[in-house]
Parts: structure tokens; sequence; C-alpha cells
């Protein structure tokens, strides 16, 4: 929890005993570990009472609904968006034909498509 080591925790033990009477030891060791008691204790009764709050106000619900909606708006992006990749490897995002022509059947832009390639492949040969 706190990512003390062993030899850091002889460290510690060998400056206690230099600054602190051997007698008093027993009393401080019971004062720490009291301390770390109630730190815990007081850190599992807020986490208990947070969660009880999430749980009246319906927190979980609604971070799953959100979850949702933001799934199902990304769904749409990626839906409008085609990748290409260039010669270099390079991704490039574009808007979908189907969203720049939609005067266009669905047969009208396959031929579409087609007459285009065509051409690009006559003009890079």
């Amino acid at each position: 929890m706190f990512n003390i080591s062993f030899f850091e925790i002889i460290i510690f033990l060998i400056l206690a005993l230099l600054f602190i009477r051997p007698k008093d030891l027993p009393e401080i060791a019971r004062f720490i570990g009291k301390t770390i008691y109630r730190i815990k204790n007081f850190y599992h009764n807020s986490k208990n009472i947070i969660d009880n709050m999430s749980k009246d106000f319906g927190i979980d619900d609604l971070k799953q609904e959100v979850s949702q909606a933001i799934g199902q708006e990304k769904a749409k992006i990626e839906d409008d968006v085609t990748i290409i990749v260039d010669m270099d490897g390079n991704e490039h995002k574009v808007n979908n034909i189907k969203n720049l022509r939609k005067d266009l059947s669905e047969d009208e832009l396959n031929s579409e498509i087609l007459k285009q390639n065509n051409n690009n492949t006559k003009s890079s040969s």
C-alpha cells in the first residue's frame, strides 16, 4: 500500500530506537496501531457511504446509459466515415460518398465509384 521495503522498515526501526526510549516503544506502537486502525476504518466507512449514495441516486444506471449513448454515437460516426490507406500506409478518414451524394441511388453510386476508379487508374499509368 505504501511501497515500503523491508530495508526501509529496518532503518526506521533503528532510528526509532535511537530517538525513543525503549520503555516508551510499546506505548508509541500502540498509538500508531490505533491511528492506522482509525484511518482504515474511516476510509472504509467513507467508501460505504459513497457507494450507498451512488446506489440511491442511480449513478451506476446513469453511467451505463451514458456509455451506451457514447457507443451508439461512436458507431454512427464510424458508419459515416471511410478509412483510406495511402501508399505510405497513412490512414485518412473521409466522409462516405453516400453522405456526399444523397441524390444518387445505390446503383448510380456504384457506377460513379467505378468511373472514378477507372479515371484514377488511367491517370496513374
